[in-house]
C-alpha cells in the first residue's frame, strides 16, 4: 500500500464512503432479493456515517484524492463487555485490493481501540463478502453471531396441538423463569456465554406492556414449556438487511430441555409469522450465536437464510502494560 495515505475519517469522505457502502449492500441484495431496497443508494447510509466524521476517531484510505476504503468503530456493550465495533455499514473498501487494505485499515486502528480500553474488538459483514471475512480471520477474528432474514410465509409441519397465547404482565414471572432458562443454555458447551442478567424486570414489564411487541408463550397440556419474543427492529445500529420497517425481528426464544423436539419451536414461530403478516410486516429476522448448535440448527431449518457474520478478537489484556514501549529496565527486572 505504498501509493495509499490512511488520514483520519472527516465529513470529506462521507459521500464516497456512503456510495462504497451502497455498492457492497447491492452486491447482497442481487443475492437476496427480500432485502429491504433502501441501502441501495447512498443517501440511506450517509445518515449513519455522518455522525463518525468528525477527522478524530477513524479513518481513511486515499488514492491520487481518491477515497479507497474506510474504518469507522462504535465503542459498544456487547454481552456486557466493552468492545469496539464496526458494524455492516461502518467499512468498505474498494474490492480490488479489498484483502490488503482491510489488514492495514485495522492495523492502523485497532491501537486506538486498545488505548481506549476495548481489548474486545468485533466486525459485522455482509453474508457475500468471502474476501472481507477472510482478511478479518487473518487477523485473528473468529465468527461469533450470525443474522439472518425470512420471508413470513407458514412454517411447515406445525404441531396443532400445542397452544399459544400472547403473554402479559400476569405471566411476569415465568416469562422470567423461561429468560434465565435460555442464558443457562447459552452458557453450556460449545457457546460458553457467561451467566449473567442484563435485563431487569422492568425490561420484560415494558416489553409486556407494549402493544407493538409480542411474546408468545406455548403450553402442552397447560404447562408453559416455551416462548418467543418479537418486535419492531429498533436498535439504532442495527445491520442494514434487518433495518426496515417492514421486518419484524426475533429477539428470543426458547424450549424447555425435557420438551424439545416436540415441535414447541416450530408452533411458536409459525404462530408468530402468522401474527407478524396480520401486523403488515413482509420479512421476520433473527440474530443468533454461531456456536448456538441447537439454535443454529432450528433457524435455518425453518427459512432463515443469514445476512450478516459477526466476527469478534479478543486481545490479551496484560498488552495494557507489556507493550512494544516498556522501559528496559522493567524488562530487565522481571516486573
Amino acid at each position: 500500500m505504498s501509493s495509499v495515505e490512511i488520514v483520519p475519517f472527516s465529513e470529506d469522505h462521507i459521500e464516497a464512503a456512503a456510495s462504497l457502502v451502497a455498492a457492497r449492500y447491492r452486491t447482497e441484495r442481487e443475492l437476496n432479493k427480500s432485502l429491504p431496497a433502501r441501502y441501495e443508494k447512498p443517501d440511506a447510509i450517509l445518515e449513519r456515517l455522518r455522525p463518525f466524521a468528525n477527522g478524530r476517531a477513524d479513518i481513511a484510505v486515499m488514492c491520487q484524492g481518491q477515497l479507497k476504503g474506510f474504518l469507522l468503530g462504535l465503542i459498544f456493550p456487547l454481552r456486557g463487555v466493552r468492545t469496539a465495533w464496526s458494524p455492516d455499514w461502518g467499512h468498505a473498501v474498494n474490492p480490488v485490493r479489498d484483502y490488503e487494505t482491510y489488514r492495514e485499515m485495522y492495523t492502523a486502528l485497532a491501537p486506538r481501540w486498545v488505548a481506549n480500553g476495548c481489548f474486545d474488538h468485533a466486525v459485522t459483514v455482509l453474508a457475500h463478502e468471502r474476501a472481507v471475512s477472510d482478511a478479518w480471520f487473518s487477523l485473528g477474528f473468529g465468527m461469533a453471531g450470525i443474522d439472518a432474514l425470512r420471508d413470513l410465509s407458514p412454517v411447515k409441519g406445525a404441531p396443532s396441538k400445542v397452544e399459544i397465547r400472547r403473554a402479559t404482565l400476569e405471566d411476569i414471572d415465568v416469562v422470567l423463569r423461561l429468560t434465565v432458562g435460555l442464558q443457562r443454555h447459552l452458557a453450556t458447551s460449545p457457546i460458553f456465554m457467561p451467566l449473567m442478567t442484563y435485563r431487569e424486570r422492568r425490561f420484560h414489564e415494558e416489553w409486556l406492556s407494549n402493544r407493538d411487541k409480542v411474546l408468545w408463550l406455548a403450553s402442552l397440556s397447560r404447562e408453559i414449556v416455551g416462548h418467543m419474543r418479537l418486535g419492531p427492529v429498533d436498535a439504532p445500529y442495527a445491520p442494514m438487511p434487518v433495518s426496515d420497517k417492514e421486518t419484524v425481528a426475533i429477539s428470543g426464544a426458547f424450549a424447555w430441555e425435557d420438551h424439545r423436539s416436540r415441535g414447541i419451536g416450530t408452533a411458536l414461530l409459525d404462530h408468530s409469522l402468522q401474527w407478524a403478516r396480520s401486523a403488515g410486516y413482509k420479512n421476520c429476522s433473527v440474530d443468533f450465536e454461531s456456536a448456538n448448535i441447537l439454535g443454529s440448527r432450528f433457524w435455518h431449518r425453518s427459512g432463515f437464510r443469514p445476512v450478516c457474520y459477526s466476527l469478534v478478537r479478543r486481545i490479551d489484556e496484560r498488552i495494557a502494560w507489556a507493550h512494544e514501549n516498556r522501559d528496559e529496565i522493567d524488562l530487565l527486572r522481571g516486573l
